[in-house]
């Protein structure tokens, strides 16, 4: 890859974060503790009072990514009535659709005017485009992106694991596009 083609999959993959205040924060599904604490951080500085965590069995542990994240917010001080739990998806899609009914069923869309989606710096992108796709379309939804270990926007092209990650969502997004699953943003 050269500079221009590291940039140009750069600026398409990795989102701008924009904490704002908004009615409720989407914790998409994982293993890492990073996703925890920016949630946390939102819920603490006053920008979400909900935080609905979705995620059912992680492939590498295991565990119900949901039930452990919502712990883990409950013992940082969240109060457990003001989390929403969605504990059966097992990828991106289900985190969206399976989310989407828990709101309609808990919050109602017509309640909702801005979500922040709480995702990894590298899927970003692609988290918005399938909530986009799915949500009614007058909510704003506002990206907060978390960094996990091993890279960074500015070095992903120097590791195999940064490599790897981007180059995956890079690879991923046409052909989700092209199912109809995600919508360009």
């Amino acid at each position: 890859m050269n500079q221009e083609e590291i940039k140009k999959i750069t600026d398409y993959i990795f989102l701008e974060s924009n904490p704002q205040k908004a009615d409720l924060a989407i914790v998409f599904g994982t293993r890492h503790n990073e996703a925890i604490k920016k949630a946390y951080e939102l819920y603490r500085d006053g920008f979400v009072c909900k935080i609905l965590i979705s995620g059912g069995k992680n492939k590498t542990t295991g565990e119900n990514e949901a039930k452990e994240m919502s712990q883990k917010l409950i013992d940082s001080g969240v109060k457990r009535e003001d989390i929403l739990l969605e504990d059966q998806s097992t990828n991106s899609l289900e985190n969206v659709l399976f989310s989407k009914k828990l709101i309609e069923e808990k919050v109602g869309f017509e309640n909702l005017k801005k979500i922040i989606a709480v995702v990894k710096h590298y899927h970003s992108r692609r988290a918005l485009m399938t909530l986009k796709k799915h949500f009614p379309k007058n909510l704003k939804l506002i990206p907060v992106a978390y960094e996990i270990s091993g890279f960074t926007k500015e070095d992903w092209f120097e590791t195999g694991k940064g490599k790897e990650k981007v180059l995956s969502e890079w690879n991923k997004i046409p052909q989700y596009l092209l199912k109809g699953d995600i919508e360009e943003i």
